[in-house]
């Protein structure tokens, strides 16, 4: 047997005081019968078997009590495993387009890094963060996790260089973050999605049909400016540009019950993190089931009510007792 809040059994050292009291409660109930009968003989066989049972019982009850406060708990029990909030994952597309600076400014990347950052270190959004990539593929690179230093960590080196291949594929980058969800974890699912909206290839539209019906939201970033900007040392050459499509992102968003986000306003991260926090009430799930000592406070409780309630009948004498007691009337 284990115990919650085991120095609550040191209060059973007072058994011993009260035990004396009980001694020195009996040796007065004594004097006094004696008194009576004029003499200082023992009391009665009957009053003094009831006196002990009585105060025997009442030992019992505080023993009880005490335990009780303690928190015993015997043997194991499965209980369900129960959590609150949401989970998201940061989705950064590193496609090439996404080193170009629009108005002089950070990197397209950058930008998203910086907001990426910004979001975990407030936190209150989300549960927990995964984080995922892609280009012309998509990759998990962080499973979900509570650890924001991970994270930030990850953000603050992350480039286009940091995964191989060339395009832009948003589908795999799509199907890659929805993998971060197990299926036994059915809490509110969210991808935050940072691109500039250019899908050149796969079929962003059947990743954004299989995220619905996973009953995951997509809350799309936008970075760059639909004006465009050049893409550095691009294959086409300085002169290519490339532009925000924001119609595509806020496409994404609608289809799948999210919202879409300026990348470029100063307050965006609080923006995202507010599209979250409007499901962070949402109520508790089922997230497996751990083992847990079973209590078995309650017995004790129990015993204790019992043993009380036996403890004051054994100490009353019933009528014709008291009434062949000196002083007792008829």
């Amino acid at each position: 047997m284990t115990f919650e809040r085991p120095f609550f059994l040191a209060c059973l050292f007072l058994l011993a005081p009260v035990f004396l009291g009980m001694l020195i409660h009996y040796a007065r109930r004594r004097a006094v019968f004696g008194f009576f009968q004029g003499g200082t003989g023992p009391l009665p066989r009957k009053i003094k078997r009831r006196y002990w049972i009585s105060s025997i019982l009442f030992l019992a009850f505080f023993a009880a009590v005490v335990i009780a406060l303690a928190g015993p708990r015997q043997g194991y029990v499965l209980v369900p495993e129960t959590r609150r909030g949401i989970d998201a994952v940061i989705a950064l597309d590193l496609s090439r387009s996404m080193d170009a600076r629009d108005g002089g400014g950070p990197s397209r990347l950058e930008r998203a890094a910086d907001i990426a950052r910004e979001l975990v270190r407030g936190g209150g959004g989300a549960s927990r963060y995964a984080a995922a990539i892609g280009k012309g593929t998509g990759m998990l690179a962080l499973p979900l996790t509570a650890d924001a230093e991970a994270l930030l960590s990850f953000f603050a080196g992350v480039s286009t260089a940091s995964l191989t291949g060339r395009g832009t594929n948003l589908e795999h980058l799509v199907d890659a973050a929805s993998g971060a969800f197990k299926s036994g974890f059915p809490g509110k699912r969210f991808i935050v999605l940072f691109s500039d909206g250019e899908a050149l290839q796969g079929s962003f539209s059947a990743a954004l049909d299989r995220a619905r019906a996973a009953h995951i939201t997509i809350v799309a970033v936008g970075t760059g400016s639909e004006a465009g900007a050049p893409v550095p040392d691009g294959a086409a050459g300085e002169d290519a540009i490339t532009r925000l499509e924001r119609a595509v992102l806020e496409n994404a968003a609608r289809r799948t019950g999210g919202v879409y986000v300026d990348g470029m306003r100063d307050d965006a991260a609080r923006v995202i993190r507010d599209a979250l926090s409007t499901d962070a009430s949402f109520r508790a799930e089922t997230a497996g089931y751990r083992r847990e000592a079973r209590p078995v406070g309650h017995f004790f409780i129990l015993a204790g009510v019992a043993a009380f309630a036996a403890s004051r009948w054994a100490g009353k004498r019933p009528r014709d007792a008291r009434a062949r007691t000196p002083g007792g009337k008829r």
